[in-house]
């Protein structure tokens, strides 16, 4: 049981380096309502992640993804780092 400890950090670990990407990504762009929403949203995300709170997770996770995509080429990079933190996401167990 206590090999099993370590690979839940790295999951954790690789799901927040993801996120931490896309929100670098995102403080770059202009303030404006929506980009502080998915912020906002993003953080939760990492918390409920780190709580190992799946649903909280998945209503994060669809409402970042959601927003990413609603802003389209606007947001430039954005959504190629969402697709990455959407396979990070997804590898270790997460639908949304």
């Amino acid at each position: 049981m206590l090999d099993s400890w370590p690979m839940a950090e790295l999951t954790r670990s690789s799901v927040h380096e993801a996120a931490d990407r896309l929100a670098a990504v995102l403080n770059t762009l202009p303030a404006d309502e929506r980009r502080d929403k998915a912020l906002y949203h993003l953080q939760r995300l990492q918390l409920s992640v780190t709580a190992s709170h799946s649903e909280a997770v998945r209503f994060a996770a669809f409402t970042v993804n959601k927003l990413v995509a609603d802003a389209g080429a606007a947001w430039g990079e954005a959504g190629a780092v969402m697709d990455r933190l959407r396979a990070e996401l997804h590898a270790h167990g997460h639908d949304f």
